[in-house]
């Protein structure tokens, strides 16, 4: 899933486009509240790619992504071992979401959103001294893991069903609210593998979501997004301790922190183009595990609770006007961003390049 190579398509149509009058609000002119028209289809279609090695610590501090594990005294776990570790690990992630929407009435949109995610994680694994990589291997296998490597996991993730309404409306502005639940599908983590990442996290959500929108002239427009998903609590197969020294697996009780997502995104209109800026925040709260045999779980809430802050920059290409000249046989939305983390808390340092088509039929 190469991001680029789909774009670069588009460049010569939209370099040729006619300018766009500006004669609608940059909500509907742009895609930006998914909103489908009454009685038609509005589909999007989202590509996504990112990679990191590092990641903030609780202090906040942007360290490597392995700081916890990389030159560890194997010792300092198990006396019997040691040895220094050596780990390093690089993930990669290439996403597609497909979001379908139908327009009930003009200010009520019923949809689906269908995620699908690779994940490859490049390892290198190795033990200096003390017991050696052969031994470690030897005693990572006695605890029932798979071998240290270089691996992917790919899949569907968790997909939405809900509905958009709009409440308010006039030239100038627009609000939006949401309700959605998000269905724990998604292919479990495997206790076993210390490096897959799966698809999604497999717990059901409930979703609401809050929009505003206005034009504020001289081509500048404001949009404002505050969601809110509450995670409920289901089982998963987990080792309740540190991974290196925990051979047992059981069946937990989890409940996921609840997490707030917020934008501030301000947009610049050039005609058929935009540009825009967009401030992103999200906060999750404490993971919760339990364990019905009272195995202590602590390890697996520790610095769960997430804070980041990334920017986000996009440019964006309207082809309305494209299709109401009879120049393209459906109206094209094409948006390409790259999103870079700035600060955070147990967060990856990542860097995502998105890439939207947006669509009615």
């Amino acid at each position: 899933m190469k991001i680029l190579p789909h774009f670069t398509f588009l460049l010569l149509l939209m370099a040729t486009a006619p300018a766009f009058a500006d004669t609608l609000p940059a909500a509907s002119g742009f895609a930006l509240d998914g909103m489908a028209p009454a009685g038609r289809w509005a589909a999007r279609l989202t590509l996504l790619q990112n990679g990191y090695d590092h990641k903030f610590d609780n202090d906040g501090r942007r360290v490597d992504l392995d700081k916890d594990y990389d030159g560890l005294d194997l010792s300092s776990l198990n006396p019997f071992l040691g040895g220094r570790l050596r780990l390093g690990t690089h993930v990669v992630t290439e996403y597609a979401e497909l979001m379908l929407g139908y327009g009930l009435t003009e200010d009520l949109t019923l949809g689906a959103i269908v995620p699908y995610a690779r994940t490859t994680t490049h390892v290198r694994f190795g033990v200096d001294g003390g017991i050696g990589t052969a031994g470690m291997k030897g005693v990572l296998t006695a605890l029932g893991y798979k071998l240290p490597r270089t691996t992917a996991a790919a899949g569907p993730g968790d997909p939405t069903l809900g509905a958009l309404w709009r409440f308010h409306k006039t030239e100038r502005d627009s609000a939006i609210l949401g309700l959605g639940v998000r269905f724990g599908v998604a292919k479990a983590d495997d206790p076993d593998d210390l490096f897959d990442v799966p698809p999604g996290d497999g717990s059901t959500d409930l979703r609401l979501r809050a929009e505003y929108f206005r034009d504020l002239g001289q081509g500048f427009d404001l949009r404002l997004l505050g969601e809110y998903q509450i995670q409920l609590p289901d089982h998963v197969t987990a080792r309740p301790g540190n991974p290196l020294t925990t051979a047992t697996k059981e069946r937990l009780k989890r409940d996921l922190g609840d997490y707030w997502e917020s934008d501030v995104e301000l947009g610049k209109r050039f005609g058929n183009w935009r540009v825009s800026a967009t401030w992103h925040r999200y906060r999750e709260a404490t993971d919760r595990y339990w364990s019905a045999v009272g195995s202590d779980t602590r390890f697996l809430s520790t610095n769960t609770a997430t804070l980041a802050d990334q920017l986000r920059l996009g440019v964006s290409w309207s082809g309305i006007e494209a299709w109401r000249s009879g120049r393209l046989p459906l109206p094209l939305i094409v948006k390409l961003e790259v999103q870079d983390a700035a600060r955070g808390r147990n967060f990856v340092g990542v860097r995502d390049v998105y890439l939207r088509i947006s669509t009615f039929f």
